[in-house]
């Protein structure tokens, strides 16, 4: 499975793809398994430069293609806030969230609980501030390098 980290209307999404040779596809969004179907676009080919040539009535321009469906939302609504990303050392799933946005906490103070490997891990904030997003919740799989928290 391919990770990505997309960011659609200010709100994270951590999506784990399968295999994308076929349609339907299963896909993890924020640690919850939903099926997915697709068709693919073909995409446009540049027309190779020309030298330029006498001057032309301008073409209308091409119609813009029509907007791709939008992926379905998270199961955990996702706060936007801006600072400090911390992230996931690694891959696991969160045991606890001990932060909430508007909470103020200091460097060193622990944000949540990791289990990786059958240990727990806690994890530290490397700066003082103000809690600006949660992006887990209690129960999630989270990847390497996952937002979990963002310090403004």
């Amino acid at each position: 499975m391919a990770t990505l980290e997309l960011v659609i209307d200010g709100q994270t999404f951590v999506v784990e793809v399968g295999d994308v040779s076929r349609s339907p596809v299963t896909v993890n969004v924020n640690g919850v398994a939903k099926t997915v179907s697709f068709t693919e676009v073909a995409a446009a080919v540049p027309a190779p430069a020309a030298a330029p040539a006498a001057p032309q009535a301008a073409a209308a321009p091409a119609p813009a293609p029509a907007p791709s469906p939008a992926p379905a939302p998270a199961a955990a609504p996702v706060a936007a806030g801006a600072g400090e990303l911390v992230a996931a050392p690694m891959p696991g799933k969160i045991l606890s969230v001990l932060v909430t946005v508007g909470q103020k906490v200091n460097k060193g103070d622990t944000l949540c609980t990791l289990e990786a490997m059958k240990m727990e891990m806690p994890v530290s904030t490397v700066v003082a501030g103000t809690v600006t997003a949660v992006h887990v919740q209690a129960g999630q799989t989270v990847a390497n390098d996952a937002p979990l928290v963002t310090i403004g």
